[in-house]
């Protein structure tokens, strides 16, 4: 079928004008393209067509045809995601060292006297696939990165850093910027060690002559202002990986006998690194004296130290044996799962090779754009959105076998776990459903104006490659035969139609009908014709035909592999997942995700086949996620570094899944704590004395409790105080992800409060809760609104934790009164004990302190502040203890912790 070339060259031009709009402005808006459509819509209705033609930069024999409201629709959709994107600045934490180097080395100097060549076409150039306000974030956030590093002209120097990113975010963007400012800088050698399968590094390296070296006069050597005498020296093709015997011939590749940045992209492989150490020891007998630029990629992959300190593991001990080449070198580690890198012993030191690749001189976490189809989305609210599950009595772990003979029973199910040599024979129906899912996607991309961008469908059920060829046999003669039957019966009357496409009628009826504008009647004829594209390539080592987007034609590709397409590979226009692996890894599953990414103009037609168990994981996998970020906010607002970062990683309760392999987090140890909260009272025992948080927390209290007055009745017991019940979980969880406990206890293992503990629950559990504000006794009073009630005195402790930060402890920790539950219910509980009461409650409540404190030692006045206790009703039986991973730093705060509270013991009676 004919493409719609009035869709194409509308869609063109007004992309165009919005992206010249957005040079300007840097926002755009919704309304400027519904104006800039309907502007569009005039001109077509009322035009000749000649005039249209040259409006849109159409050929003069083209067609100017009609377009329906669907496709005024489909525009509108793709315009806004495309161009109406948000990104936030990222999180920084800065090491100690920083403090005493120059932080706008680049922003305020370096920049300003550059010509900024590479970057400048870098931007220029990357216009063509990115909306403005990515780029300027990008702009941005690698300034920020460049600041963290040293200026190459300066003394020597070795920086440690990691940037956190999101999978298929757009890490490579990121760092392709970063490696263009540094040159522009002065850093004369860039190596950028690009994952540990040969698939990545070549794109890898295709990406950065893009974007960067300008090869072929392709990329940003096309552009108007491009310099063939700048052209970076690349050591690496997209074709060649680092070998030593390819350079030492070439005298451009000495640093005396030539001024432009030299680019090396290698794999993680030990033979690459040899090949590298080797050619530069030959070079240069002792310690180079230019500044080196290293990006390790996927840098919780083969980087991590898994041994111990005085026999690191080969590739760790390398790539520290490349940095100490050199006198002036940068490392920056780039991973969108930092487990591992954080749990890197941060005092590790070798008397060869150096400190270890922990990041202790910045961490920056980068937040995506509103627009990436991350697992908040996949796995949040709108699951059933997304994801197809995989039927339970389609999978099993293990063959059946029978004991007597040792031989495989018969199943109908697939087998999930299985050895290298397992035998394949069949697939489950739900993968059939997949497959017909994605060539029906195909067709509706197509009709929905999307002809000509590239179509892929992810097969990832076995990490063996023998797998992979069986499984590409078995999906490939399926595919075989549902071709044959469309392109013979697929523009027929209904009632010629064959097995196979009763089979996508199926698949239409029970995912896509009433979800998009097109009968199958429609999709099926357009099948007929696009059908013969459908490739399906397997991707491993030993793969015949390698997977290749083109430019030229438009690629429609059923993908089946493993380990190939673990981490980094892009698999472009992904619409279709079918996911049955099975690992216990945070990691590992977040970065077999390739799913992840951007879905302009078809997100809707995105699916993940996989099983209720691997949901699950995912979906305590981005709770764990969450918290490290949060993490890193407060770290960033308490101006903390990268060697306070007291992490505890929680593990899923029945050991379905864990942080990282275990010898990646050698140095980290486990720790059994008890997280069941019910029939428990817990009290922000501790507060935070920062002025900003304590501000914060006031204003944040007024508005809460003006918003539950204004939606929900409240009653005034007998001392005056507030009681409003049956309060919806949703604003009680509002209030309490925006409150800021005190920040180095999330487990509460000192404070009592376990802050991570009690998210999670108001995530788990979505009932009704019951609301107190207290009254106290002081002559201040809280007021917000309607209500004023007297403030709480209460006696504080003034102290310091082992991070330097301020605090303000309650006498004897207690927050709220003896019994604070009576006040729900004070005819029925007054009797009863507090372990009697709980079991009772209805609800569990949330009681909210207006409070003046005073310091304890002096008896003066210190700040007014709010602080919150929880009563949690249940009985509490069946608890059990939670593990939780814990790295260095946290381990140690525990050990001061107890040193600290054995010597309060010792010395209590003095």
């Amino acid at each position: 079928m004919k493409t719609n070339e009035t869709y194409d060259a509308l869609y063109s031009t007004v992309a165009r004008k919005l992206q010249k709009t957005t040079e300007k402005n840097s926002i755009l808006t919704q309304k400027d393209i519904d104006d800039s459509l309907k502007e569009w819509k005039i001109v077509l209705d009322t035009t000749p067509p000649e005039f249209i033609r040259t409006a849109l930069l159409m050929e003069e024999d083209a067609d100017i045809e009609r377009l329906e409201e669907q496709d005024w629709e489909g525009l509108k959709r793709t315009l806004e995601q495309e161009f109406v994107v948000k990104v936030d600045s990222g999180i920084l934490i800065q090491g100690e060292q920083q403090k005493n180097r120059d932080k706008t080395w680049w922003t305020g100097k370096k920049q300003l006297v550059s010509d900024k060549y590479y970057i400048n076409n870098y931007i220029e150039y990357s216009k063509n696939n990115l909306p403005v306000p990515v780029l300027d974030v990008i702009d941005e956030d690698t300034d920020v990165v460049m600041n963290n590093l040293s200026d190459p002209s300066g003394t020597d120097f070795s920086i440690r850093g990691m940037v956190v990113g999101h999978v298929q975010s757009g890490k490579t963007a990121n760092y392709a910027a970063l490696v263009c400012k540094a040159a522009d800088a002065g850093y004369r050698f860039i190596v950028v060690i690009a994952g540990a399968q040969n698939n990545l590094r070549d794109q890898t390296q295709s990406r950065l002559e893009e974007v960067f070296v300008g090869l072929n006069a392709k990329g940003v050597g096309s552009l108007p202002g491009f310099d063939k005498s700048k052209m970076p020296i690349r050591l690496t093709s997209s074709e060649h990986d680092f070998k030593k015997q390819m350079v030492s011939a070439h005298s451009t590749t000495n640093f005396e006998n030539n001024q432009n940045p030299i680019l090396i992209v290698i794999k993680k492989h030990t033979t690459t690194l040899d090949h590298l150490l080797g050619w530069l020891n030959d070079a240069y007998p002792n310690k180079i004296d230019e500044p080196m630029l290293v990006i390790d990629d996927e840098s919780d992959y083969a980087s991590i130290n898994t041994k111990k300190e005085e026999d690191p593991t080969t590739i760790n001990r390398k790539i520290r044996a490349l940095l100490r080449k050199f006198k002036k070198s940068a490392y920056v580690a780039y991973t969108a799962t930092p487990f591992a890198n954080i749990f890197i012993d941060h005092k590790a030191q070798h008397d060869e090779y150096g400190e270890d690749l922990f990041p202790a001189d910045f961490i920056y976490a980068l937040k995506a754009p509103n627009n990436y189809f991350g697992a908040e989305v996949i796995f949040g609210n709108n699951k059933d959105e997304y994801i197809i599950e995989i039927p339970e009595d389609e999978v099993t772990l293990e063959p059946e076998t029978d004991e007597q003979t040792s031989e495989l029973i018969p199943s109908d199910k697939y087998i999930i776990k299985h050895k290298k040599d397992y035998d394949v024979d069949f697939l489950p129906s739900s993968l059939y459903d997949a497959v017909n899912h994605f060539l029906l996607n195909i067709s509706i991309r197509n009709l929905k104006k999307q002809r000509g961008k590239h179509n892929s469908m992810l097969i990832h059920i076995s990490r063996f490659t023998d797998m992979h060829i069986q499984i590409k046999f078995l999906v490939k003669s399926y595919v075989d035969e549902v071709k044959e039957e469309v392109k013979a019966y697929g523009k027929m009357d209904s009632s010629k139609w064959k097995k196979y496409i009763g089979r996508l009628l199926e698949t239409f009826q029970a995912n896509l009908e009433g979800k998009v504008d097109f009968s199958f009647e429609q999709i099926l004829s357009e099948l007929v014709d696009v059908i013969h594209t459908v490739q399906i390539i397997d991707v491993h080592q030993k793969m015949k035909i390698k997977l290749q987007y083109r430019d030229d034609t438009q690629t429609n590709a059923i993908v089946i592999g493993g380990l190939s397409l673990s981490r980094g590979y892009t698999l472009e226009g992904l619409s279709i997942s079918y996911f049955m692996r099975t690992t216990m890894y945070y990691d590992t599953l977040m970065q077999m995700g390739r799913w992840f990414g951007y879905r302009i103009g078809y997100q809707e037609l995105c699916k993940i086949y996989m099983t209720e168990e691997m949901q699950q994981k995912f979906k305590y996998i981005l709770s764990a996620t969450e918290e490290l970020i949060q993490r890193l906010e407060q770290m960033q607002i308490e101006q903390l570094t990268p060697e306070d970062f007291g992490l505890a990683v929680l593990q899923h309760p029945d050991s379905l899944v864990q942080v990282t392999a275990r010898n990646k987090a050698k140095n980290a140890d486990e720790l059994f704590i008890e997280m069941d909260l019910s029939g428990t009272l817990k009290e922000t025992s501790f507060i935070s004395r920062k002025p900003a948080h304590i501000a914060e927390n006031e204003s944040l209290m007024k508005e809460f409790v003006q918003k539950i007055q204004s939606k929900y009745s409240y009653e005034v017991p007998f001392n005056g105080s507030y009681v409003w019940k049956n309060i919806c979980h949703g604003d009680i969880d509002d209030f309490v992800q925006s409150y800021h406990f005190y920040p180095h206890d999330i487990l509460g293992l000192k404070s009592r409060m376990p802050v991570a503990v009690i998210k999670q629950y108001l995530k788990d559990n979505l009932g009704d809760w019951d609301l107190v504000l207290y009254k106290g006794e002081s002559k201040n009073e809280f007021v917000a609104g309607n209500v004023r009630v007297a403030r709480q005195k209460r006696t504080v402790k003034v102290g310091k934790d082992t991070s330097n930060s301020a605090y303000y402890e309650f006498k004897k920790s207690q927050v709220a009164r003896s019994k604070p539950e009576v006040i729900i219910n004070p005819d029925e509980y007054k009797t009863k004990k507090a372990s009697e009461i709980r079991p009772l409650m209805k609800n569990p409540v949330l009681f909210i302190h207006a409070m003046e404190l005073i310091d304890a030692s002096t008896g003066d006045p210190l700040a007014h502040a709010i602080a919150l206790s929880f009563s949690f009703n249940g009985t509490g039986i069946g608890k059990k203890p939670t593990k939780v991973l814990i790295n260095p730093v946290m381990k140690q705060e525990l050990m001061d912790l107890v040193k600290g509270q054995s010597y309060e013991e010792d010395h209590e009676d003095e």
